[in-house]
């Protein structure tokens, strides 16, 4: 049989992907509309002659159909899960579509990606948002404005290779000027230039050219007129640093010769566009800082002393790519300014991609708990990691000996396993530069100093601690998804297994060498990077300081996985790859939430070793990352709920969360959010639930006795199995006799005190207003199968039901708070439904023991419970064990002085309407041009 994933097939692929498109089902395809297997036979011999496709077996077919329908399930699960989104006023601006020529730059590239084994699903992800970005360009904007977009991409999760893939199809249909601006360090700037080079510079239909020396005074050969934009296929690149210097040299060298600059089709794709480009300068003057005022020059068509050409290119295109867009969305609004205004892309991930809401899980969601994997750095260990930088200590504190010790065991067990790819330790204490050496300076005294024997120790009792700690089957247990490459998983062994590698490693601690010929050498042993600026040549002994990891070829000329680890702080903060990163050391104390998240070089894919990585942190640092995991999910939901509901860029700016408990962090810098305001309290398809607690017994006795004179007062219940529901309950009885009279934690959101009041305010004005229903009461409990008084619970005037178990995630073992991670089970927003209104499919949705939280509005509407809100009540069991729990089974125990009462409420709808958002930061956009204007006039 051949290949079918050869590109040969592509033709195939395509029309079974258009039949699709066109609602043809599966079956029906599966034998190309025909009736029977002759019909189909018959169908691929007419396309062989009619439409040159390759000749084809029915048996190939059926795995063709079935390859494609695989790619579609994993993307459509992809894109539900990571809020895929496109909001825009224009379904698309042009009509291209994906280039099916063999030698086009697309499919020349898609084969380069194809041989860096990318998962089918994933070159399919790159290749739907590449077209949906390519959709939204002009080729030609002589007459209207640039057009300006932005891709919303995920921390460390492949952004290049989107771009890439934009570039090409890009270049496919005929733009020749491709300008990348990217970050502010020369070192990753020449990186991100020789890797989209390497990546799109392949024999076929397509030139690409990368361009250097672009200055006014270009050397001879390097100047614009020795380029030709029109009847050619070359594809001009050049990455241009976010620097005064090199953005003036651009603009002096493309402007040069006004001829040329008019056959320009430019795409210019600012990477990390939250760094360097935002307008910190009074935005209610005519001033800008420099970068910004040079990047808008560039795009709006003037010189770099802001004076606009009576000649400009023939088409002018900005996208800029970022991960933490809040600046970007909260900074300015003006239709010169970098803001999005024509369309902004959020880019979904595979599902082998670990982000903020896998590692440090999302407040009160089902499916996003996190993973045990965060390792706290204790209060004396941050005391003597400075005094490391002060200079007056070098020894080590344990929790770094253990970092490294699981760095040591790692690279071991995946070597034995046959793991040949670099591995990675990042530590990251200091932006300062005299930091990271005193912290290198100290770990190689601890490699040097110990015996062998008490490295050995050391990394035994990492090793034993953490291999039962988290394992494939805590992993698979908090996303299950990963079951389905739990087969392809490298898996723990033996410590003794392991333990000759270890001291292969430790057998000589240095840098990268060099070799006769000045080319990077690499050993079996600890390669010991410190990359900043101040490393940016050879040192005295003939070594390369900073990390330089082996290319392709010299990894497959070594054989072996080689082992480095890194010291440094800028450098590792943005742009920079780390592969094979499985212990991080993260002690940094930065105020904007934004730069924060871009630090987290831990996220990303972890192909085969997804149950090794682990990170050392401090608690408040830790927190704050839990926070951006809820902030960054939440935007997205923002996003997705903009797209579906039409929403257009032009009239409302995406909201970003602006209710951080974590203590002084804010989602970005003063100056880089100066158009946002608070926008007005919109609960509207808010769903709260208490899922912190103080565990103190006299406030949960008072809780419960609340809970039980609540709803004492009720009359008419209905019993349905392991619930009770009371209809139609007064929201002031809700208000006085529950939540007024009960005691919260003060960090669980709505419930505390300070966002109670505000919540109970718009409840009471949105029922005056006749805009939600009274309310249905939910107690939720279990059936009653066990004797035990203890586990049951006399709820009162409608008789007994068993107490619900939960468990504390371990972030909160054996702490005064206690953290359950979710309170609320999906089928509850159910419970007050009846059937009998719904239909066949509908029905069997509320049948399956997990449904979809994403049908909720849908199901609650066809039963006329579209406006009515929820209150759903929780009994947990202070003895709840791991054992006696559904999900969760590994976490600790629940250990509750008393039994705890869990409240959650659900306000039914979306905001969609009206983008607004309790406790959110937005941008005000006028909404016409006039007002604009009348705005620029007055700067």
């Amino acid at each position: 049989m051949n290949d079918v994933s050869d590109v040969k097939y592509d033709k195939v692929r395509e029309w079974i992907k258009t039949e699709r498109d066109h609602d043809e089902n599966w079956h029906s395809i599966a034998y190309a509309k025909k009736q029977n297997e002759q019909g189909l036979k018959d169908f691929l011999e007419r396309k062989e002659d009619e439409d040159r496709w390759p000749q084809i077996s029915p048996h190939e077919w059926y795995v063709l159909v079935e390859g494609v329908k695989r790619v579609e399930d994993e993307a459509v699960a992809a894109q539900v899960k990571n809020q895929e989104a496109m909001i825009t006023e224009n379904a698309e601006i042009n009509s291209s579509k994906v280039p099916e020529d063999r030698k086009s730059s697309w499919q020349l590239y898609k084969n380069n990606l194809i041989d860096k084994n990318f998962k089918e699903s994933a070159i399919a992800q790159i290749e739907s948002a590449s077209q949906s970005i390519l959709s939204q360009l002009s080729s030609d904007t002589t007459n209207m404005d640039p057009v300006k977009g932005m891709v919303v991409g995920n921390v460390q999760s492949g952004k290049t290779a989107n771009m890439a893939g934009l570039m090409a199809m890009a270049a496919d249909h005929g733009w020749n000027m491709f300008i990348v601006l990217s970050g502010m360090v020369e070192n990753l700037r020449k990186q991100t230039q020789e890797r989209l080079i390497q990546d799109l510079r392949k024999n076929g239909n397509i030139n690409w050219m990368p361009l250097s020396n672009v200055k006014r005074n270009a050397p001879t050969g390097s100047d614009v007129q020795n380029y030709y934009f029109i009847d050619s296929n070359d594809a001009h690149l050049y990455v241009c640093l976010k620097n005064k210097t090199r953005l003036q040299g651009l603009l002096d060298w493309m402007q040069k010769d006004l001829n040329k600059y008019e056959q320009m089709k430019v795409l210019v794709i600012d990477d990390e566009a939250d760094q360097g480009s935002i307008n910190t300068a009074d935005i209610s003057t005519s001033d800008r800082n420099t970068i910004n005022r040079l990047i808008v020059n560039l795009v709006e068509g003037y010189d770099k002393n802001g004076t606009y050409l009576y000649k400009k290119p023939k088409a002018m295109n900005y996208v800029c790519y970022t991960a933490t867009p809040y600046a970007n969305f909260l900074n300015e609004y003006s239709l010169e300014s970098l803001y999005p205004r024509h369309f902004i892309k959020s880019l979904s991930t595979s599902n082998d991609y670990f982000g903020p809401k896998e590692i440090f899980g999302v407040e009160g969601h089902e499916d996003f708990q996190g993973l045990d994997i965060i390792r706290r750095i204790g209060d004396p260990d941050m005391e003597q990691i400075e005094n490391i930088h002060k200079g007056h200590d070098f020894n080590i504190p344990k929790s770094l000996e253990e970092s490294i010790g699981w760095f040591l065991c790692a690279v071991s067990s995946l070597k034995v396993q046959g793991y040949k790819k670099p591995l990675t330790m990042m530590i990251h204490t200091s932006p300062k530069q005299e930091h990271h050496s005193n912290i290198s300076h100290s770990i190689k005294l601890w490699l040097n100093n110990k015996t062998f024997e008490e490295i050995i120790d050391t990394c035994r009792d990492v090793w034993n601690k953490e291999t039962n700690r988290f394992t494939k089957n805590k992993l698979i247990e908090m996303i299950p998804h990963f079951d389905d490459f739990r087969d392809k998983m490298y898996d723990f062994q033996q410590f003794e297994e392991i333990k000759e590698e270890i001291y292969t490693l430790i057998q000589d601690i240095t840098h990268i060498q060099m070799d006769e010929e000045g080319d990077f050498s690499y050993s079996e042993h600890i390669h010991l990077c410190v990359d900043n600026c101040s490393n940016n040549g050879i040192n005295e002994d003939g070594m390369f300081v900073r990390l330089a990891y082996p290319d392709k070829i010299q990894n497959e000329q070594l054989n072996h996985a080689t082992a480095f680890i890194v010291v440094g702080g800028t450098t590792l903060s943005r742009g920079l790859t780390m592969e094979g990163l499985v212990s991080t050391y993260f002690k940094r104390s930065v105020k904007q939430a934004d730069t924060l998240m871009q630090m987290g070089r831990w996220f990303g894919y972890r192909p085969n070793y997804e149950i090794y990585p682990r990170v050392w942190m401090p608690s408040n640092t830790k927190q704050k990352f839990e926070f951006l995991s809820t902030l960054e999910y939440e935007l997205r939901e923002t996003l997705k709920q903009f797209s579906e509901g039409g929403a257009s860029p032009k009239e409302y700016g995406p909201r970003v969360k602006n209710t951080p408990r974590a203590s002084g962090l804010r989602v970005t810098a003063a100056n880089r959010q100066q158009a946002a305001s608070y926008v007005d309290m919109d609960f509207t398809g808010s769903s709260a639930q208490t899922i912190l607690f103080n565990n103190d017994k006299k406030e949960q006795v008072d809780n419960i006795h609340a809970a039980e004179a609540f709803l004492s007062s009720l009359e008419s219940p209905e019993i349905k199995n392991n619930r009770v529901v009371w209809r139609d309950v007064d929201f002031n009885t809700i208000k006085n006799q529950l939540l007024k009279a009960m005691t919260f934690h003060p960090n669980t959101h709505v419930f505390s005190p300070k966002d109670l009041d505000p919540f109970i305010e718009w409840v009471e004005e949105k029922s005056e207003k006749k805009l939600l229903n009274n309310w249905n009461v939910i107690v939720s409990g279990t059936v009653v199968k066990d004797s035990d008084p203890q586990k049951i619970w006399e709820v009162p005037n409608a008789g007994q039901i068993g107490k619900v178990t939960r468990n504390r995630k371990e972030s909160s073992e054996g702490s005064s708070t206690i953290n359950i991670g979710v309170l609320r089970a999906p089928s509850d927003l159910y419970a007050d439904v009846d059937t009998s209104k719904l239909s066949q499919s509908e029905a069997d949705e509320l049948t399956k023991s997990s449904p979809s939280v994403t049908k909720v509005g849908e199901i609650r509407k066809s039963a006329g419970l579209q406006d009515t809100p929820q209150l759903i009540i929780y009994r947990i069991y202070k003895n709840s064990t791991s054992a006696s729990t559904s999900k969760f089974k590994n976490r600790p125990n629940l250990d509750a002085e008393e039994d705890i009462i869990g409240l959650c409420l659900r306000i039914p709808g979306t905001n969609t309407s009206t983008g607004k958002s309790y406790g959110a930061l937005q941008i005000e956009i006028p909404q016409d041009k006039q007002d604009i204007g009348e705005i620029e006039d007055e700067d």
